[in-house]
């Protein structure tokens, strides 16, 4: 890089006298600009394709697996099982229902009580 600029700066200035050397020197900085150039491009090309390819495939490979588990979870058997309720949630169910018949049956023997007072 600091050739190519030692270079350019002497072309800029007109140290080469001859006009055949002088395109001659034009030529040889042209194809050093232009071999840089390629040099930084195919640098970024190494460092970009496999960062692309990544992202492709971790997106292909994301839809792909997430509707794979969604099949194998939704099947007719592991459905059952799935939305199938625990033996100890129904205990707990059962023991609930009852304790709110209860509570309801209290709180009607309570307004009951309630009124028959208030009518004496």
């Amino acid at each position: 890089s600091s050739g190519i600029n030692a270079e350019y700066g002497r072309y800029m200035r007109g140290e080469d006298a001859s006009s055949e050397e002088r395109a001659n020197k034009e030529a040889e900085l042209m194809e050093k600009l232009l071999i840089h150039y390629f040099c930084i491009v195919r640098a970024h090309l190494v460092d970009t394709i496999p960062k692309v390819v990544m992202k492709f495939f971790v997106r292909k490979l994301s839809t792909h697996l997430s509707s794979l588990l969604i099949q194998s979870l939704y099947t007719k058997e592991m459905i059952a099982d799935l939305v199938q309720e625990s033996d100890k949630i129904t205990r707990k169910r059962k023991a609930s229902s009852k304790m709110l018949n209860v509570l309801l049956e209290a709180e009607k023997l309570v307004s009951d009580i309630a009124v028959g007072r208030s009518l004496h």
